[in-house]
């Protein structure tokens, strides 16, 4: 696990301009041991059966991160996320993975919504949703407090009688 951290803080220090765009927890991952909480979180998540979130590789490389956060087991729901390095984007990687875990969450784990917010002005997790022909239900006005400004979020989900896929 130790390993992994260090590989996935590598990938952050070293995208950390870049996902600054769009991500609020940059400001608590300063260490490899910060990755490591995250990576020691998710296996809890995992173990409490609350979805999971995994590598995303791309030619036997780390480039991102994607998975569930909780999952609404009651409402049958989940919403997914996801980051990718600047080096990998524009390959496709992730609207695969996303295709990949939307298929998962209806097939094998029977939930009936995927939902995955976008930040007003992240036009390329805009179009991830829209490739895959997620809905576009709404504006959530000032979802996030993103370093001193508020920032909107479109909301974009698929039900699983309109997917297609599996």
């Amino acid at each position: 696990m130790c390993c992994d951290a260090a590989k996935l803080f590598e990938l952050i220090e070293g995208n950390r301009s870049h996902l600054r765009k769009w991500l609020p927890w940059l400001d608590f991952n300063k260490s490899v041991d910060d990755s490591l909480n995250y990576i020691k979180a998710n296996h809890e998540q995992y173990s409490n059966n609350l979805g999971f979130n995994c590598g995303v590789f791309f030619s036997g490389e780390l480039v991102g991160i994607c998975g569930y956060h909780p999952i609404d087991h009651l409402n049958k729901k989940v919403v997914l996320g996801y980051w990718i390095a600047q080096q990998a984007q524009g390959k496709g990687i992730i609207t695969k993975c996303v295709e990949y875990l939307i298929n998962y969450a209806f097939e094998t784990l029977k939930l009936n919504k995927v939902s995955i917010p976008a930040a007003e002005y992240n036009y390329k997790n805009q179009a991830v949703s829209e490739r895959l022909g997620l809905v576009k239900e709404g504006i959530e006005r000032e979802a996030e407090f993103l370093y001193g400004q508020y920032v909107n979020h479109i909301h974009y989900s698929v039900l699983r009688s309109e997917w297609k896929r599996y």
